[in-house]
């Protein structure tokens, strides 16, 4: 995955990458296993997760350190939006699907489908945590704060 042209900012290694996105509704980590690339202010990449494989494409700026990803699964993408730091990748992500077909449901299934519909996440390069207790404490907070950056930003 090497190449001349790849990032040369540490903070986007381009490799193997991991983390975690949650629901809006739920503090509950969902693990994802990802390949990612960096260069030219292009993202491609890879992945797994509990849904299925997935490809990423996407656009960095690191004038900002900002990012927007499409997550394409096999039946339906993802749009991801994020900020770039020594943590990793950090932000929000929705699914832009059109819910009008939903919308004879009674309000609360109403709003429990839509919460199913966005939610954060976190990854970061495999290379920087590793699966301590310690750390595994410190990434369930982490996701508690993550739920309630995304609640005032969605």
């Amino acid at each position: 995955m090497k190449s001349k042209d790849n990032e040369t900012h540490h903070f986007l290694p381009s490799g193997e990458w991991e983390g975690f996105y949650c629901y809006s509704n739920s503090s509950s980590q969902h693990k994802m296993s990802i390949e990612l690339s960096f260069a030219n202010s292009i993202i491609t990449g890879s992945g797994i997760d509990d849904v299925d494989s997935f490809r990423w494409n996407g656009s960095y700026n690191l004038e900002n350190f900002k990012l927007k990803m499409v997550k394409t699964y096999p039946t339906h993408i993802i749009n991801y939006a994020g900020d770039i730091d020594e943590n990793g990748i950090w932000g929000i992500w929705d699914n832009p699907e059109d819910l009008s077909f939903f919308s004879d449901f009674s309000p609360n299934v109403l709003q429990q489908i839509k919460a199913m519909t966005k939610g954060g996440f976190h990854i970061w390069p495999k290379a920087i945590k590793s699966e301590s207790k310690e750390e595994m404490r410190e990434e369930v907070k982490e996701s508690k704060k993550l739920k309630e950056f995304y609640i005032q930003k969605i």
